[in-house]
Order: C-alpha cells, then structure tokens, then sequence
C-alpha cells in the first residue's frame, strides 16, 4: 500500500478498497451491549469537537 500524503490520496484509498472494507466492516448493532468500542467515550469527544468546530460532522 503506497503512504497517504493528502486527503485526496486517502479519497483514493477508500474508492479503490470499498469492497474489501464494506466486506470487513461490522455493524454497531451487532455487537454485544458490554463491547469495549461501544463503551468508549473517545469516539463521542471526537463528535462533539467536529460538531463544535465546523457544526457538522
């Protein structure tokens, strides 16, 4: 895999292994109540920052 340099590499990047991520990914409703992802907070500071910053996600 060739190193990210710009978002546009990383646009690149997600248009060229869209299968392969969609294949990977899981759904939040799949996973168990006690999950440890579910039950961090670091990912509702990162919302509220972009929220507060550019007043969208």
């Amino acid at each position: 895999m060739a190193k990210i340099k710009s978002v546009q590499d990383f646009k690149d990047y997600l248009k060229e292994n869209r299968d392969l991520l969609h294949k990977n990914a899981v759904r939040i409703e799949n996973l168990p109540p006690d999950d440890d992802w579910i039950l961090d907070d670091e990912w509702d500071e990162i919302y509220k920052q972009e929220v507060l910053k550019n007043g969208k996600v």
